[in-house]
């Protein structure tokens, strides 16, 4: 023993885990040091930043976080309803058991966010402007069903929209097995309803997250 042998690498079963420290450093290094964005990334980053922009324009200035959101909400369906389309891929977003549990936290957490922190304007939203005062109880009573069916129709048409692609597709996929010409017929409209299946997939993402902001912009 002497003064610098506290500088030697200890040795455990043959490895000296003190050099593990030259690879740790680099993990307290920003990302931005490591890689340069590739095409698809630039793609990927200019494509949510043009969503936020058009959320944006929905919503003010000061509602950034539901903006980022329903952002992050619109690009995590894309992606997973795009996913979806291909061979022996399950597609979650056809799952009632995924879409009602999605739809029901968001519209629950706004709808509580909105009665607790403005309970008069969210009372306000019960009765529509202009109605007869006669009629209050029983537009009441219509419009809180209405809002507690927002998250099941909100849900269900995610489900149901995405369900019926597919389902149209292996019901087309199943005319191939009758003959050589049910094989070309088959093979030419999967072809065309898989072009609009990915366009349904674009447009149910927005529209589930366009609905998502205006709840919460109602209940805010």
């Amino acid at each position: 023993m002497n003064l610098f042998s506290v500088f030697d690498p200890s040795s455990y079963y043959g490895i000296s885990i003190n050099w593990i420290i030259i690879m740790m450093v680099m993990y307290f290094f920003p990302l931005k040091y490591y890689y340069i964005r590739s095409g698809a990334q630039n793609m990927f980053l200019n494509f949510s930043s043009q969503v936020d922009k058009m959320f944006s324009e929905v919503a003010s200035s000061s509602k950034l976080a539901i903006v980022f959101v329903c952002t992050v909400t619109f690009m995590y369906l894309i992606i997973s309803n795009l996913l979806g389309l291909f061979s022996f891929v399950f597609t979650s977003t056809a799952h009632p058991y995924f879409t009602l549990g999605l739809g029901f936290v968001f519209w629950f957490s706004f709808f509580l966010m909105g009665w607790l922190k403005n309970f008069k304007n969210s009372a306000a939203h019960l009765v529509p402007e202009g109605s007869p005062i006669y009629l209050s109880p029983l537009m009441v009573l219509i419009e809180s069903i209405s809002h507690l069916m927002r998250p099941f129709t909100l849900s269900i048409r995610l489900a149901a929209n995405m369900m019926a692609g597919h389902l149209i597709i292996s019901l087309l996929a199943s005319i191939s097995m009758m003959s050589a010409m049910g094989l070309s017929m088959s093979i030419m409209l999967q072809s065309i309803l898989l072009i609009l299946e990915f366009g349904v997939s674009v447009i149910q993402g927005f529209v589930f997250s366009i609905l998502v902001l205006l709840y919460a912009l109602e209940y805010y």
